[in-house]
């Protein structure tokens, strides 16, 4: 830059304003570079990993010991695929009434959104601490629900948008009594990218576990694209 300029050393020391000029472009240049290569290395990381985080895998629970009140409980473990996060933005659908209460072991809950044109919501759980590049994290959150009016659906579903290890369902239906035993849980996927006119594919059926009346499903490498749902009927009052 000083050369383009036609400042010479000499010059620099002995004329202060073009030495401040010359110096003043020297730092703009370099910080036009670091920009360009911020914002370009950028670009690639949400074109890659729209979400900003790689899934490593889920574990979701459902637990209810008198079908009214409900504890939906998830842990994700990601990687972070962006310069910095401060946040994990996680998306859920709830069907009852009452909207559900929500809490994290790990994180700090944050504000809860509708998404526009969709029936879904969006939950921040803010990081103790920025993560960067490449960061790992378990991310948790609970939530209590009350479905006094029993209007909700009795599902769990996870959707899978890149490569994943594994996805762990689990059902504990503590208020079951011997007229449910022999029921089965069915295990479906849809194409996430046709929504709700997606037709409903039925990957496997598990039975009802009597003695600690659950209903187990683990799900290795699924295939991306599609949306896995766990479904049951609901036990006899």
């Amino acid at each position: 830059m000083a050369t383009l300029l036609g400042v010479s050393a000499t010059t620099l020391m002995t004329d202060s304003i073009k030495a401040w000029v010359a110096i003043s472009l020297v730092v703009a240049t370099v910080a036009f570079i670091f920009f360009q290569v911020y914002r370009i290395t950028k670009r690639q990381m949400e074109m890659q990993h729209p979400t900003g985080f790689l899934a490593l895998s889920a574990f979701m629970r459902y637990e209810s010991t008198d079908g009214k009140n409900i504890t939906y409980e998830l842990f994700r473990h990601v990687q972070i695929k962006t310069p910095c996060q401060s946040y994990f933005e996680h998306k859920f659908m709830w069907t009852g009434s009452n909207q559900p209460r929500c809490e994290s072991d790990l994180q700090e809950i944050g504000s809860v959104d509708s998404i526009k044109g969709e029936h879904t919501k969006s939950i921040k759980l803010k990081f103790k601490r920025a993560k960067v590049y490449n960061d790992v994290e378990v991310v948790h959150l609970r939530m209590t629900m009350d479905d006094s009016d029993q209007k909700s659906g009795t599902f769990i579903q996870q959707i899978v948008n890149a490569p994943l290890s594994v996805i762990c369902f689990r059902v504990d239906l503590l208020h079951a009594d011997a007229r449910y035993f022999g029921s089965k849980a069915t295990l479906t996927r849809t194409d996430s990218s046709k929504g709700h006119r997606a037709s409903r594919e039925v990957v496997g059926y598990y039975n009802f576990d009597a003695s600690g009346k659950s209903y187990n499903c683990s799900v290795a490498e699924p295939e991306p694209g599609y949306t896995y749902r766990l479904s049951w009927d609901r036990p006899p009052a």
